[in-house]
């Protein structure tokens, strides 16, 4: 016999939700452009083991300006083309199946490419904070 009421398993598609349901979406506006940025699951819901885990798909030419944060954060492209800076010298055509690690306190940001693209992204606590939970009624 199972037993229930142990470590829960969090399923969850983009647009189909099993057991806690649907991830929760924001929109982050830069001038005319957009980021569509979704949390499939946030960090009460993973233990705290990760901070949030979502997915986002940016307008051409999205620019996520440079900025610092005091965790890690990580980007796996999906699609498109991006250009990611840093401190040192902008790193362009950064395309599907690459792994972008950000260490905590690098200075960071990228601008989305002409097609536009999408990334899976690993959230520091303070991108859930600003995107979500401040957002979200």
């Amino acid at each position: 016999m199972v037993q229930r009421g142990g470590p829960q398993v969090l399923l969850r598609s983009h647009g189909h939700g099993h057991g806690h349901g649907h991830g929760s979406t924001v929109v982050l506006r830069r001038g005319a452009e957009e980021a569509h940025i979704t949390r499939l699951a946030a960090r009460a819901e993973t233990g705290g083991q990760w901070a949030a885990f979502g997915e986002a798909t940016q307008d051409p030419n999205f620019d996520n300006s440079a900025h610092t944060h005091d965790e890690a954060e990580a980007f796996y492209v999906l699609e498109g083309s991006y250009t990611f800076y840093t401190d040192a010298e902008p790193v362009e055509d950064v395309g599907p199946g690459t792994f972008v690690f950000i260490p905590p306190g690098a200075v960071h940001g990228f601008r989305a490419g002409s097609e536009g693209g999408k990334l899976l992204c690993l959230w520091p606590a303070t991108v859930e904070e600003a995107f979500f939970e401040r957002r979200t009624p």
